[in-house]
């Protein structure tokens, strides 16, 4: 109402920016927070919108300096969506970045995540925070670090926050507004090689494929703008910085090699510098086992991606063979390790072990009589047999901090057991007194089961895991007590196998039967079948059909049952 309006001076104090909705009502706003007419009517008062340069529109250049801002006319005209250069002013924090939030994130990185990603230094971090308003760059690193960290809260150490906390997806939006007001592309820094690294985690984790996809080779790109695969370039770096952006660099190397095998992507990255230096001090420790991963994944080359992604690739057993027995020791023990560490060292070494030999299956170098064991049916139960040993000796806290990659490796590795004893039923033990097949991939779908962020591995291996052992689960998959949610079922009870599409998870208070089917009867009788196979999918997807049986089972189905005299 107009008689409600602020009635001012005939010269009225000169504002810098009315509020929004003083704007957009296109009435008088004293600046303030609140100011009155919002008091008044009982809006929020906000000034988040972005204030116009004034005067005319269009290109204006001083007379006698040159231009600024204004690219070559030889070059490509380039148009940002963000006015950057100008506009940092205008640059605001959102309350969805509270300090409580961003503290307890960086608290649950640097004791959780860094023994893994050891790229950001902790003092100069922290240090940053205070600033963040008027540091738009670094407010986008910190918003998507927070983005990894809140969607794994089982690390989070301190008290729930007072408020809910905003979701993974919340951050990474603000982490991409924050991008508006800093030129990263075309003035990268290390700081924004970070901020696409932890975006891509994020995406990852949430299943996004093509934006992680997107994210992990926009880091690469800017790493390389910044020629930082360059040993040259860091003879003129000051030494601390050195330090990180070559740990930046491997991490990269680390990391993309990982997602390549799970995604069959390209490399990019080489391995064109030097490592990281290790000094005596606090995080000797640490960088050690950081090495490790270095040494572990440094095997995986162009050569080798080559077989892995493509089908028709001829390809060496001898060069297999001896690629697993270099794996079996690329890295020692790791006792000396972190746990958290170890977890991922051990696992990872099983897992790219299992990726092997499933390329041996795919090109039909597996023999019933094998010179080695790595080129045999059964190898898969050796690798198992190692997965349920770091999972007895590690507790879970060690797991879960490193996240859903870690997951889908042990997934990963049921799979391909379950497809070994699909293949043989013999070799599931039926003796109650001895540990065996049956009792590794039971050990892994518990694993599966009790650690967060396991629950849509834990469907699809249990069910794989009940048409051999007959499995069922118990309650919630949201239960905390996971270990008594797999209850095995004996010959003896009377039970149906529901079908595949129709397979109910029940709470406490409901009762589920289970099947009676016998995969041993199916292949005395000659009637089983492997499932069809789409040719389109390739091993590793896990955006794809995770119960489709490992590539390359198709040329020895069906299985030929021994001579009996």
């Amino acid at each position: 109402m107009p008689s409600e309006q602020i009635t001012g001076s005939k010269k009225a104090q000169k504002i810098r920016q009315a509020c929004d909705c003083c704007h957009a009502r296109k009435i008088r706003c004293d600046g303030e927070t609140p100011c009155k007419n919002c008091q008044i009517t009982e809006l929020p008062c906000t000034y988040l919108a972005v204030p116009k340069k004034k005067g005319p529109k269009g290109r204006r250049i001083a007379k006698d300096v040159n231009p600024i801002g204004i690219l070559p006319e030889t070059g490509p005209s380039i148009t940002f969506s963000s006015s950057a250069d100008d506009s940092v002013s205008g640059f605001r924090a959102s309350p969805l970045l509270s300090a409580d939030l961003v503290k307890t994130c960086l608290d649950a990185f640097f004791t959780h995540k860094y023994p893994i990603m050891p790229v950001l230094d902790l003092d100069n971090t922290y240090a940053t925070v205070p600033h963040l308003q008027e540091m738009p760059e670094q407010y986008g690193l910190i918003a998507a670090l927070c983005a990894l960290i809140v969607f794994q809260p089982e690390i989070i150490d301190a008290p729930e926050l007072g408020s809910p906390w905003p979701s993974s997806q919340d951050l990474i939006n603000e982490a991409v507004r924050a991008r508006r007001f800093c030129n990263h592309i075309e003035k990268p820094s290390l700081a924004t090689i970070h901020t696409s690294f932890f975006l891509y985690a994020t995406m990852f984790c949430l299943g996004m494929d093509n934006s992680a996809w997107f994210y992990i080779r926009e880091s690469m790109t800017c790493l390389q703008l910044l020629r930082l695969h360059e040993e040259t370039t860091y003879h003129n770096l000051d030494a601390e910085y050195s330090k990180y952006c070559r740990r930046t660099f491997w991490l990269l190397v680390i990391t993309e090699r990982a997602y390549a095998l799970q995604r069959h992507r390209p490399l990019t990255l080489q391995p064109t510098i030097d490592l990281p230096t290790v000094d005596p001090g606090p995080e000797a420790t640490i960088l050690s086992g950081f090495l490790d991963l270095v040494s572990l994944f440094q095997n995986f080359d162009e050569s080798f991606m080559n077989l892995w992604n493509t089908s028709g690739s001829d390809s060496s057993p001898q060069a297999l063979i001896q690629l697993q027995e270099i794996l079996k020791t690329a890295i020692h023990d790791g006792s000396d390790r972190t746990e958290i560490q170890q977890a991922d060292l051990r696992v990872s070494r099983q897992w790219v072990r299992t990726l092997v030999w499933q390329l041996c299956v795919s090109k039909g170098l597996l023999s019933s009589q094998p010179s080695d064991e790595s080129m045999s049916f059964q190898y898969p139960i050796s690798i198992a047999r190692d997965v349920v040993q770091v999972a007895r000796s590690l507790p879970v806290k060690a797991f879960e901090a490193n996240g859903v990659g870690i997951l889908e490796k042990v997934f990963d590795i049921g799979c391909s057991l379950s497809d070994v004893l699909l293949l043989n039923p013999d070799a599931i033990n039926n003796s109650v007194m001895e540990i065996g097949p049956k009792d590794y991939l039971l050990e892994m779908v518990r694993l599966l089961g009790t650690t967060p962020g396991g629950d849509k591995y834990l469907r699809i291996l249990t069910l794989k895991a009940d048409r051999l052992l007959k499995l069922r689960l118990r309650g919630s998959l949201s239960d905390s007590e996971a270990s008594d949610r797999i209850e095995e079922v004996f010959d003896d009870e009377e039970n149906t196998l529901p079908e595949q599409d129709n397979v109910h998870y029940p709470a406490f208070d409901e009762t589920m039967t289970d099947g009676n089917f016998l995969a041993e009867d199916h292949l005395d009788a000659g009637i089983y079948e492997p499932p069809e196979q789409d040719p389109s999918m390739m091993m590793g997807d896990h955006s794809l059909a995770f119960s489709m049986p490992t590539p390359g089972w198709e040329a020895f189905w069906p299985p030929v049952p021994p001579d009996v005299d």
